[in-house]
């Protein structure tokens, strides 16, 4: 298995760095259909080349790249990224929504690698981006405040991973302090009390948690932000473990609607609907780095295996097929499945991880 996950890998480098170049460039047609849009009266939301998609082939590339030892592989994707984020700063675009921080993960890295201060003053410009951002009467950000106030599963993982790294990294403990507010705002309004999973969202000021409980890719962008935040934070502190604690009780929970053939559904208790594998990947993602970085015990490593085998096993030419579509909100969930930079970039940042804990015994 760990050969088929390599040459497979590959294909999916091949395959991700032909989607980040796609996905950011503003191409002319696209100008043209926007010019279009606003001649006939529709609205147009703004341009935005830090998009989630393209944030999420840049963290897989390079999660790749770390692991990689084949020089030329690793150059090509060096400098993709470099031009990817070259791209942004040479447009000279403003930050428009919660997610071009997304970006900012591996930004960091590649200004810790190559010491480009434009780099720096990128990553900066995003933080004070976040800081100043409209909050709520408790301090979540709303992922698009312009329509309403409602807080999003998705903004954890986009912006609090991003927020605890910029703190670790370059000392900066506020920026630490509004990532945990975060996601202990949304264990605190977000979740189904019964189930223990969360909800799409939720709006503070009404007390309404709104869109499916339990959504795969919304246990996904949780799961993520509450790992990739953890691995940079204080073990020390006492928010540490209580993150830590409701991480470990959420993968329980999630754990419970993993199907006899290792995916998960596209809404967990919809045991019965179509498995997604975007939503597949993020999960195990978040569980395999839990295990890398000793957050999660060894006893969820099977259940790991069997659904890093499922995955790995749909990767053709590159692509995972049977990915729910992009989400127009809550409760709207459009059941088209095809191949989309949401099942690549986790899959491949699954197949990525450092550990054992990817490997056959």
């Amino acid at each position: 298995m760990d050969n088929i996950i390599k040459e497979k890998s590959r294909v999916m480098v091949e395959q991700a760095l032909f989607e980040l170049d796609r996905y950011s460039k503003y191409r002319f047609t696209n100008r043209i259909l926007r010019i279009l849009k606003k001649l006939t009266g529709r609205k147009v939301p703004k341009y935005d080349r830090l998009n989630w998609p393209t944030a999420l082939l840049a963290n897989a590339l390079f999660a790749y790249y770390k692991n990689n030892l084949n020089l030329e592989i690793s150059l090509v994707i060096k400098q993709a990224l470099i031009k990817y984020y070259r791209r942004f700063i040479n447009s000279r675009q403003e930050f428009y929504y919660l997610d071009n921080a997304f970006a900012g993960q591996t930004l960091i890295d590649l200004h810790q690698t190559t010491g480009d201060e434009r780099f720096k003053e990128l990553l900066d410009e995003m933080v004070k981006y976040l800081k100043r951002h409209i909050a709520d009467d408790e301090g979540s950000l709303p992922y698009r405040p312009l329509q309403s106030m409602d807080i999003f599963a998705d903004g954890i993982g986009m912006i609090c991973p991003f927020l605890c790294k910029y703190g670790h990294t370059y000392g900066d403990s506020n920026a630490i302090s509004l990532a945990v507010k975060q996601i202990q705002n949304f264990f605190k309004n977000g979740m189904d009390n019964r189930t223990g999973l969360p909800y799409h969202g939720y709006d503070y000021k009404s007390q309404t948690k709104h869109g499916v409980i339990g959504w795969g890719r919304a246990c996904g962008w949780l799961m993520t932000g509450m790992v990739e935040s953890l691995i940079y934070m204080d073990k020390e502190n006492a928010e540490y473990d209580e993150i830590k604690q409701n991480f470990r009780r959420l993968v329980d929970k999630v754990e419970a609607y993993q199907r006899e053939d290792g995916f998960y559904p596209w809404q967990l208790p919809a045991r019965e609907g179509p498995f997604d594998t975007s939503a597949t990947a993020m999960i195990l993602y978040a569980i395999a780095k839990g295990l890398d970085n000793d957050i999660l015990i060894g006893i969820h490593r099977s259940r790991l295996l069997r659904g890093r085998d499922a995955l790995i096993n749909t990767v053709t030419d590159g692509k995972l097929y049977n990915c729910l579509a992009e989400c127009g909100g809550f409760g709207i969930y459009p059941q088209k499945y095809d191949a989309y930079p949401w099942s690549l970039g986790p899959a491949l940042s699954l197949f990525s991880v450092n550990s054992i804990t990817l490997k056959q015994d």
